[in-house]
């Protein structure tokens, strides 16, 4: 597990927000803005009690915030209203964190091509499991869960993985540098499946 000192918020990403005194009043926020060691950005969480009541929670927090498969969780607390439906929240002191990924990933930076609806694209292999990947492409792509793709690219040594058939599972949008992250499992063909298995073995033998 890579050693974090600090929470590596992103802009834009999805948080989860729950009322400490209440943990069964919780709903969704997103991350405007981040001043480290002061204070956390976030659309004013409003939380859903019923079809009539509604409640803006002023009290201590519990955040959780998921990044490349790992969890951190921390407490927080409203710090002020800042514009319309932006508030602060005090930045966390410590925090938590929990791998959520049953596989190890080896990091990578691989060109690749993505082909989604007869939509040929380039894009970059950010990382790599025995079932799966992350592929970054440079802009905004409108796709979602559940969408089949075909990714071509090579690997660190030098083989060919051609025509590789994906699931989409998972799209994540980065407004700020204008990109999509998006998350694959691998279909089929099996043999070009047992080429990534197999390098990742070798660097999880090596630790590279």
């Amino acid at each position: 597990m890579p050693a974090y000192k600090k929470i590596p918020f992103q802009l834009g990403a999805e948080i989860l927000v729950r009322s400490s005194a209440n943990r069964s009043h919780k709903t969704k926020s997103k991350i405007i803005g981040v001043l480290e060691k002061e204070f956390i950005m976030i659309e004013n969480p409003v939380f859903i009690i019923s079809d009539n009541i509604k409640a803006i929670v002023e009290d201590d927090l519990m955040i959780a915030y998921v990044y490349e498969g790992y969890l951190f969780t921390f407490l927080s607390r409203f710090n002020r209203n800042l514009i319309r439906n932006i508030v602060c929240i005090d930045y966390p002191d410590t925090f938590q964190i929990e791998n959520l990924r049953e596989e190890p990933r080896v990091k990578v930076n691989l060109a690749t091509e993505i082909n989604i609806n007869d939509m040929k694209m380039p894009g970059t292999v950010r990382n790599l499991s025995k079932s799966g990947a992350s592929v970054e492409v440079p802009k905004i792509i409108s796709i979602f869960k559940g969408l089949e793709c075909i990714i071509t690219f090579t690997l660190p040594n030098d083989q060919l993985i051609k025509n590789l058939r994906c699931k989409i599972s998972g799209v994540k949008y980065n407004q700020i540098h204008k990109k999509t992250e998006i998350s694959v499992i691998f279909a089929e063909p099996s043999e070009e499946i047992s080429k990534i298995r197999e390098l990742i073995r070798f660097c999880m033998r090596f630790k590279v």
